[in-house]
């Protein structure tokens, strides 16, 4: 039977298949690959403008709706039952929860295409904008179970360079997340000097963070992220943007510890005003044109 076999050649073409590519065939491929990064990047650009766009026209009638409303709740035009106050309070509410989702996404689109402004400033007081915001925040948290404060620091506390503005965002991060997932017992704000660095502390006792989900805190879109949209009705998006706004200022947002059932701590440093690492924050910034 082995006779009968017969031993069918390979052809030219056959052999050709199963040499390694051209020098040509490489540099069309890389080509290729090239233009492809460019068409991406074309279509990243193109997305950033389209939300950035977008953003600022949801933005603007809605601020416009929300004076209007915050005009008739305090009755500058004129009287109202109860039922029509409370029809209005949640309009104030729903209006707030979307303009806080168009500046989550103008300031993502800023971020990522290195269009946002700071304005770092010398001896800036972050015990006074904490007690500022946690005031503020009190009338929501009137009905709940739950203790807010800020632990009094041993001795003064030094001033930090930054922006004041996004210093008061990111600690609204901080805190709203943490209010969102303790439902009995207290956040409370806490300070500690830290080398050339003020680290603020978000110390709560809710539910706490799983594992396998911390290394993704921090992350656009991340399992947790999701979490607190389905809870807040937001866009996830907080962490994200507060670690970026505090990176840019010299300064870094971190979980410190958390525990199932138990809670957690979110830090947030800062350049203490006058040393060597707030200066070159500051000169890097410069460079970039960003101050």
């Amino acid at each position: 039977m082995n006779q009968n076999r017969r031993e069918i050649p390979l052809s030219s073409q056959d052999l050709n298949t199963t040499q390694a590519p051209t020098p040509e065939k490489y540099q069309k491929a890389l080509k290729d690959l090239e233009e492809a990064n460019k068409n991406l990047r074309r279509l990243d650009k193109a997305k950033d403008e389209f939300v950035s766009i977008a953003s600022h026209e949801l933005r603007s009638p809605m601020s416009v709706i929300k004076g209007y409303v915050s005009m008739i709740l305090a009755g500058e035009v004129g009287e109202m039952n109860q039922e029509a106050r409370e029809v209005l309070t949640e309009i104030m509410v729903a209006i707030e929860r979307q303009i806080r989702l168009v500046n989550d996404l103008l300031n993502v689109s800023r971020i990522e295409s290195g269009a946002i402004t700071l304005k770092l400033r010398e001896q800036v007081d972050i015990q006074n904008l904490a007690a500022l915001l946690i005031q503020s925040l009190k009338p929501v948290i009137g009905q709940k179970n739950i203790v807010l404060n800020i632990e009094t620091p041993k001795s003064p506390l030094p001033k930090v360079q930054a922006d004041s503005d996004m210093i008061v965002q990111i600690l609204i991060n901080l805190v709203s997340n943490a209010l969102k997932f303790t439902t009995a017992g207290s956040v409370v704000i806490s300070f500690e000097v830290k080398g050339e660095y003020l680290i603020t502390k978000v110390r709560d006792t809710g539910v706490g963070i799983p594992k396998e989900e911390q290394e993704h805190l921090f992350e656009k879109f991340s399992p947790i992220a999701t979490k607190i949209t389905r809870i807040s009705g937001g866009t996830g998006l907080g962490l994200y943007i507060s670690k970026n706004l505090a990176n840019l200022q010299g300064g870094d947002v971190w979980l410190e510890e958390s525990s199932l059932n138990q809670g957690s701590t979110f830090c947030l440093s800062l350049p203490i005003s006058g040393t060597r690492t707030a200066k070159n924050s500051l000169q890097n910034l410069q460079k970039e044109g960003g101050n």
